[in-house]
């Protein structure tokens, strides 16, 4: 009898592990990588500039006002004499043909360079005061501002062809060329002016796209943590 009741119970195990359904297997999905774009590199200035440089005011007509903007006859003559001073010496350095070229220059329109450097100084003279200390600034920011390292190849790239030609220049011809000339030498200037301003622009967006930084008041770090029970 007893062994009969076990056959039973073996043959219910049996059956009702015949009966258990298997549990499916189920297949593991692996999610596709999050692709995050890399931060937008950080706006530079052009042509190597410093990055906080103070540049001439933009101009309605789209140019800007540097110190070649509206200028008498013979302001526009000493500028262009400036100009290509500044280009002999640091343009080519160790090439003699620019100082050569500039030598010529002064020995052909000597007599105008002189007549146009004392009419400016009739001009500040007539501001009174201490005219000849404004003077001196007034030309030194002028050659300082045709020696500017960021414009130096765009400049020397036309002032020296211009040097030659002028240097070559029949006296007299000089004040019709003056004008035009200046106005070509201050071009690359105005260029990096613009694209200066272009930076600007592209700086301000860039930071404003950059996620805010947690800042911590030092002075809560030097509090006393001290709890003073009440």
């Amino acid at each position: 009898m007893r062994t009969r009741l076990l056959l039973v119970i073996a043959c219910g195990v049996a059956l009702l592990g015949g009966c258990a359904r298997k549990t499916p297997e189920v297949a593991t999905v692996t999610p596709p990588p999050i692709l995050v774009p890399p931060p937008a590199p950080k706006p530079k200035p052009p042509q190597g500039a410093a990055p906080n440089l103070t540049i001439p005011a933009a101009t309605p007509d789209g140019g800007y006002a540097t110190l070649n903007r509206g200028l008498t006859p013979d302001a526009a003559l000493w500028h262009l004499r400036a100009a290509l001073n500044v280009a002999a010496l640091q343009c080519n350095i160790g090439d003699p043909a620019g100082v050569a070229a500039y030598n010529r220059l002064l020995k052909v329109h000597a007599a105008r360079f002189a007549a146009a450097f004392k009419a400016l100084e009739t001009e500040y003279k007539r501001g009174g005061g201490d005219w000849q200390d404004r003077f001196d600034d007034a030309m030194t920011r002028v050659y300082n501002y045709f020696a500017q390292p960021p414009v130096r190849e765009p400049f020397c790239a036309r002032a020296l062809p211009m040097l030659t030609q002028v240097a070559d220049m029949p006296a007299g011809e000089l004040d019709a060329f003056a004008a035009p000339g200046i106005a070509a030498l201050d071009a690359p200037f105005i260029d990096f002016y613009r694209a200066y301003d272009e930076y600007r622009a592209a700086l301000s967006t860039w930071t404003a796209a950059q996620p805010p930084v947690l800042t911590v008041d030092p002075k809560i770090l030097t509090t006393s943590s001290d709890v003073t029970a009440h």
